[in-house]
């Protein structure tokens, strides 16, 4: 039996993953349900209950004497990249190169934001989404999510869409997921402790 519990996704969106048969090269590839139990039936949309997530290429990885399940965006995600921008857009990429403790904050125009914060020194990483825009039909939305970041991160990427930011450790050691209803698009990025590039995505 592992000695702790071991997520796939350290987010409050992450259900149902769905796992493909026979995908290139061997590799394993899944695809999860952006929405959670607590308020599925309550999220501020229309004709929908939230969209897949991007597809990840699973692997694994050691941290000390246990194996863990790595998550990655799968390399099809890098010919979604369009041209790099300065700002970012209603869905985009944001990779940051992490230079130690880094804090990351996406905001528009309303005052409505989402901070993520890389603490080297304890090993974590976090989503805040209390202030992240529409929060009020649900008490169980408004939260900050925390997972362990096995060692150190030296790169993130950040896929942002209309409702949702899915963040990934690029070796394959954290990922997250979770749902946010802004007011408006963010269109501002502040980024302290890294350097961010930004890529449109093409659909």
């Amino acid at each position: 039996m592992p000695k702790v519990t071991k997520w796939m996704d350290y987010g409050k969106d992450h259900y149902a993953t769905v796992s493909f048969y026979n995908a290139p090269a061997g590799r394993h590839v899944v695809i999860a349900w952006m929405s959670n139990w607590q308020y599925a039936n309550q999220v501020p949309t229309r004709q929908f209950r939230s969209a897949n997530s991007i597809p990840r290429d699973l692997g694994l990885f050691t941290d000390g004497e246990e194996s863990y399940v790595s998550v990655k965006p799968s390399p099809e995600m890098l010919a979604a990249r369009g041209a790099k921008v300065k700002k970012p857009t209603e869905t985009c990429e944001i990779v940051v190169d992490v230079k130690n403790s880094m804090e990351l904050t996406l905001s528009n125009a309303n005052g409505e934001q989402v901070v993520m914060t890389y603490d080297a020194a304890k090993q974590t990483f976090a989503m805040d989404r209390t202030a992240s825009g529409d929060a009020s039909f649900s008490e169980a939305f408004p939260v900050v999510t925390v997972a362990p970041t096995h060692g150190a991160i030296k790169q993130l990427r950040i896929f942002v869409d209309r409702c949702s930011i899915e963040a990934f450790d690029a070796d394959g050691k954290m990922a997250m997921t979770n749902l946010v209803f802004p007011t408006a698009p963010y269109t501002n990025l502040k980024v302290k402790g890294g350097k961010a590039t930004i890529y449109q995505i093409s659909y």
